[in-house]
């Protein structure tokens, strides 16, 4: 029972290792490209946010490297946690490129591009986490509970290719750009459970153990990133509405689509109630397994969820609605918004940040913000953009320098970086 306790605890938190940016400074909404006469932007880009409203750095980073979690850290750990505990990370990674065109200079343009994107979700009863890290012992008598924790990953490369155009005057411009691509699935990994307890006989002579579980499983060798295990098909639109030296609005909607998974795939569910006669009271003790020896990550599952399926599954993809707002000062000099996100397939629906921006000549931005977001906590950070000569455009930023240099802070790290060329 420590073995299967063990590979639990590496399923929900090895794996966690815990927007997309436009061409033009995110925090700012000027395109140094704005001109009609460039022929072709190309731009490189990266971006993560890993966050947790109960795991600290210190055991995030502890349990993802599989070292050892000594007493300390996991009461210190265990302390943190209320009710639930809600973790995750998006991470986005990929090249794009903006042809202008010959006709409608500046006015109209393709988009071409390849991106590689991971999301991450982990919403887990607190009960079931001090018994993955304590084992059953110290709960003998009590009922642990397990009403309603889920896990999702999926990642998945990216085919864009779409069209953008610029309309309006000069007192006032839109822009609307869409996309269709072209997804090309490599891991999707679901577990949900429900109504599900554990009871611990205080002699030890019994567990009494009930489980509902669903799961779903991609191809259930661990995917490369040339891997190929599902396609589909997704579109992104966007529109803005600016009034040059007055405000900015944007709002956008991103992977709007699917993913049709094949391969050897997994499905399982499981609504029993069982007991293990005679395995003492403590699951952490080894002498009372009576498991397999063999604890991958397949056979794991085949032990929980028997008569598993093997069929195609289709699946959503973690849709976003994003908007920005923002307000002009003294001649361009100033810009003050908020951005919000929100993602209504996820724990972690929303994100919130709000930011000041002092812009030097249109060559130099420089952002504070503030982040709050469905982890219950407030992140601050600083961005920087740099525009050189109209031709190369260096943005960099993050928004939790107070947490993820803290060991001891709630996880919140991330940031992003994009370069861009354009001729």
């Amino acid at each position: 029972m420590k073995q299967l306790l063990s590979i639990l605890f590496t399923i929900i938190l090895v794996k966690s290792s815990f927007a997309q940016i436009g061409f033009y400074y995110p925090y700012f909404p000027y395109d140094p490209a704005e001109s009609t006469e460039w022929k072709w932007q190309v731009s490189a880009f990266a971006n993560e946010a890993s966050n947790s409203n109960a795991f600290t750095n210190e055991f995030f980073n502890t349990a993802n490297k599989s070292k050892f979690l000594d007493k300390e850290l996991i009461n210190t750990q265990i302390e943190n946690m209320n009710d639930f505990v809600l973790a995750g990370q998006i991470r986005n990674i990929g090249v794009g490129a903006k042809i202008n065109s010959k006709k409608n200079k500046g006015n109209k343009y393709l988009y071409l591009g390849i991106e590689h994107r991971r999301y991450l979700d982990i919403y887990l009863d607190d009960d079931l986490i001090k018994l993955l890290l304590l084992g059953n012992k110290p709960f003998a008598g009590e009922i642990l509970k397990a009403t309603d924790s889920k896990y999702y990953s999926i990642y998945f490369n990216q085919l864009k290719g779409g069209m953008g155009y610029r309309f309006g005057t000069s007192e006032a411009n839109q822009h609307f750009t869409w996309n269709l691509a072209l997804n090309i699935g490599q891991n999707y990994d679901y577990i949900e459970v429900q109504n599900s307890t554990l009871y611990t006989d205080p002699d030890g002579d019994f567990l009494d153990v009930t489980a509902l579980a669903n799961t779903k499983l991609s191809d259930t060798v661990w995917a490369e990133v040339y891997q190929m295990n599902g396609l589909g098909l997704s579109a992104d639109v966007e529109y803005s509405y600016t009034k040059p030296d007055d405000f900015h609005f944007d709002l956008n909607l991103r992977n709007l689509g699917f993913i049709f998974w094949n391969g050897d795939t997994f499905i399982g569910e499981i609504d029993t109630n069982f007991v293990f006669d005679g395995v003492g009271v403590d699951t952490t003790s080894s002498q009372n397994d009576n498991l397999p020896d063999d604890y991958s990550y397949k056979s794991l599952r085949r032990i929980l969820f028997k008569d598993p399926e093997s069929s195609s599954f289709t699946t959503g993809l973690p849709v976003s609605l994003r908007f920005s707002a923002g307000k002009y000062f003294a001649s361009n000099q100033f810009y003050a918004g908020l951005n919000g996100t929100y993602y209504p397939f996820l724990s972690a629906k929303f994100m919130f940040e709000i930011f000041a921006t002092w812009n030097y000549k249109n060559k130099l931005y420089l952002t504070p913000v503030v982040l709050y977001s469905s982890y219950g906590k407030v992140n601050y950070g600083l961005c920087l953009g740099v525009n050189i000569h109209k031709k190369v455009s260096i943005h960099v930023g993050s928004g939790y320098l107070n947490s993820m240099f803290n060991k001891n802070e709630l996880l919140g790290k991330g940031g992003f970086v994009r370069l861009t060329f354009i001729n």
